[in-house]
């Protein structure tokens, strides 16, 4: 053995051991088994001392299910054993022993084997096992897929299954060694086994008053053939009164016949709803040398259900007079049978007038009446009714339903007839302009006692004023009105055109109410016409002003006029009349309300910065109007030219050079062009060099430069010319420009003293 199977089975001595010295009475005798060993079978209770005292006085009694019981051979059948306390509850781990007697038929096919190690059970022979109670609860299966014949086993419970493949009885002791009182350890139990199996009749439901037949069928378990000549008792154990067939009592019995049937059948002796419950059992006839035995019982229900009936009326609580209104009829089927010849009958009262229902009615005077056949479980039908209220009052008004076996039943619905009266009223402004929304508000208002259906309110709009989306007519639905009850709408309209305009709201609702308001407004414009005057030429540099008038030719007041003059790239802001705000390039003027013909005039002076055509355009804008004007001013530039001239060794002797320097400066604002230098020696020079910004040419004491193109602005050019003085004397250098912005030449001199050596 190995050392910790031998460390076990010591420690299984040991305690055992101290529990025979001890007397513990918690004591419980098991089979053991070693982790990875066989099962090892002890002793039932501990040894010496203890065997002769009550060693587990917690465990009291015994319990095993079923005690007797028929089943069919080839079959298994399970026994559950229960250990309980003296309270009744049931004890966990506790031994049950299971034995067949000698002589008796069948045998143990297994026994409960749940649990750990020496909890667990174990068959030791076809006739004799043994099992321990169980510490929770387990579902024992029968290893097929219903689990309506699945076991529960309980904490304290244990089980062990048995069979026989012949008839005979299986006489089976259950034995609990924990129970100290002889007369309750122990429970014997009797399995008869046939070759036998019945099927019972399955529970039914059926109308009240019809017949019901039931069948048992008994046939061999071996091979499924049927059983004659048994006998099947058929008893009505509690429920309504009712009689079998044959015999026409309480009970019956029933021979099975060459099918193995045997059947009755079960009528009602009044029609009531109710549940009879039928016990049955199965008695094997003497036969040999067997007495009558009973194989089986069984039971089942008959449940008779009865139809119902019911109705419901509703109509509306509140009607006008000439209005038409419908009321429906429900009628239900609330029972659990058909209900048969149902027929539903309602007599109008006086002031409602039918008018036509669905399912058609059969009236005859004020009484209307349907026949609606029968109605299945649960069916229900309606029927609706329309009337129209010819008076004003309360009417009570009552439908009738009766069916078949004395059903009836009554739904009243009563109706207040009263006459609505409506009241319009519209409102809008007196005047506006054409470019402002017109806003019309209309409140309608049931002034009468009764509700007020379907109320519409129509307003034709005339020509010159339509909707948003253009459409000249506006129709707002106000649905139903209670009395008292107002509702408001307002909408938006526009007007094409000025003038004077009338309009009429209508409103309208059922039974020919109705009721008008109107409306006159007077619609203005106002028309701004502006000018706008400015110098048609003006120099850079120059100021430009401006002379702005707006005129409001309409007939409307032009309110917040505001006039805007964008100032063009060129011109600077220099100032402006009437508080004129200059902003980011703006000038702006709050010219406030205009009144029709009125006119106001604003200035506003500009520096011209930049030559050129310049556009300067203003736009006034007012409630409803707006106009633009715009005024151009060419800026001309002009040419101021500067002539100079200088000698630069002024005195000279006889035969020394003189340098005389021509400076021509553009002082204008304006480009200049073709500029000509012509220079005239006097007859004491001769002409040595030149330079410049073009070429020179001399001939006949005359120096002449060509054109320069252009000189712009600000800019200056400089020429040189070298002379030689040739004679003594107190001389002129003369200079004459000429150029495309010079309308005559203009002229310089300079004067140079030539001295001789002598």
């Amino acid at each position: 053995m190995k050392p910790r199977q031998n460390a076990v089975i010591l420690n299984v001595v040991s305690m055992v051991a101290i529990l025979f010295t001890s007397g513990c009475a918690s004591y419980v005798h098991k089979i053991g088994t070693l982790p990875g060993g066989r099962v090892i079978r002890e002793h039932g209770k501990p040894m010496e001392g203890g065997y002769y005292k009550n060693f587990d006085p917690e465990a009291v009694s015994l319990e095993v299910v079923p005690v007797e019981d028929t089943n069919p051979v080839k079959t298994q059948h399970v026994l559950i054993a229960t250990v309980k306390d003296a309270k009744g509850n049931p004890l966990p781990s506790r031994r049950v022993e299971w034995i067949i007697e000698e002589g008796s038929v069948g045998s143990i096919v297994e026994v409960d084997e749940s649990g750990y190690y020496d909890t667990r059970g174990e068959k030791l022979t076809n006739k004799y096992a043994i099992s321990h109670t169980n510490r929770g609860t387990h579902v024992l299966t029968r290893g097929n897929e219903d689990p309506s014949d699945d076991i529960q086993i309980g904490k304290g419970q244990t089980w062990c299954t048995i069979t026989s493949p012949v008839e005979g009885d299986t006489h089976v002791v259950a034995y609990a060694p924990a129970i100290y009182n002889w007369d309750h350890h122990k429970v014997f139990v009797v399995k008869h086994w046939q070759d036998a199996k019945w099927e019972w009749p399955p529970e039914a439901t059926n109308p009240i008053g019809t017949p019901h037949a039931l069948t048992v069928k008994v046939m061999k378990s071996s091979d499924g053939t049927p059983i004659a000549g048994w006998t099947v008792n058929f008893k009505i154990a509690s429920g309504p009164a009712a009689t079998f067939e044959p015999g026409g009592g309480a009970t019956a019995s029933v021979e099975t016949d060459g099918n193995g049937t045997a059947s009755v059948r079960l009528n009602q002796t009044t029609p009531v709803e109710g549940v009879n419950v039928i016990e049955m059992e199965i008695i094997r006839p003497e036969h040999c040398c067997n007495s009558p035995m009973r194989i089986a019982t069984g039971t089942t229900t008959k449940t008779w259900v009865g139809p119902a009936i019911s109705i419901e009326k509703t109509a509306p609580g509140t009607a006008s007079v000439g209005e038409e209104f419908q009321y429906t009829i429900v009628v239900t089927n609330p029972g659990k049978a058909e209900s048969t010849n149902v027929r539903v009958s309602d007599e109008l009262p006086d002031g409602i007038q039918f008018v036509a229902s669905s399912p058609e009615a059969s009236p005859s005077g004020r009484m209307l009446e349907w026949s609606l056949g029968t109605l299945a479980v649960g069916e229900n039908r309606m029927i609706a009714v329309k009337v129209k209220a010819t008076k004003t009052g309360r009417f009570e008004n009552c439908a009738d339903v009766k069916a078949d076996h004395n059903l009836s039943g009554r739904s009243c619905a009563p109706t207040v007839v009263t006459s609505p009266q409506l009241r319009l009223e519209k409102t809008g402004p007196s005047e506006v302009l054409i470019c402002e929304p017109i806003t019309y508000t209309v409140t309608v208002r049931n002034t009468g006692d009764a509700p007020a259906a379907n109320v519409t309110i129509t307003d034709k709009l005339p020509d010159g004023l339509t909707t948003a989306n253009d459409s000249q007519t506006v129709v707002l639905n106000a649905g139903t009105l209670g009395p008292g009850e107002s509702k408001q709408a307002t909408y938006n309209v526009k007007a094409s055109k000025t003038g004077i305009f009338s309009n009429t709201a209508v409103v309208t609702g059922d039974g020919g109410l109705t009721a008008e308001a109107s409306h006159q407004i007077i619609v203005r414009q106002p028309v701004l016409v502006m000018t706008k005057k400015a110098p048609s030429e003006s120099y850079l540099g120059r100021h430009v002003t401006y002379e702005i008038t707006v005129t409001n030719k309409g007939d409307g007041v032009a309110r917040d006029t505001t006039l805007v003059d964008t100032l063009p790239s060129g011109l600077e802001f220099a100032s402006a009349s009437d508080n004129g705000q200059f902003s980011n390039g703006n000038v702006t003027w709050s010219l406030g309300n205009l009144e029709p013909n009125a006119t106001k005039t604003v200035t506003l002076a500009s520096v011209a910065k930049q030559t050129g055509t310049l556009r300067n355009t203003a736009s006034v804008r007012a409630s409803c109007a707006e106009a633009s004007a715009e005024a151009t001013t060419k800026v001309i530039g002009f040419a101021a030219v500067l002539l100079e001239v200088l000698d630069v060794e002024d005195p000279i002797e006889v035969g020394k050079n003189e340098t005389y320097v021509i400076t021509v400066t553009n002082q204008g604002s304006a480009v200049d062009s073709n500029i000509r230098i012509v220079c005239m020696l006097p007859t004491e020079e001769e002409y040595v060099s030149s330079s410049g910004p073009t070429e020179a040419t001399s001939s006949d004491r005359t120096v002449t430069f060509a054109p320069l193109a252009e000189l712009a602005p600000k800019a200056a050019t400089v020429y040189r010319v070298v002379v030689k003085g040739v004679q003594a004397g107190d001389v002129r250098f003369k200079v004459e420009l000429t150029s495309d912005m010079l309308t005559s030449p203009v002229t310089e001199t300079e004067s140079t003293h030539i001295y001789g050596t002598e």
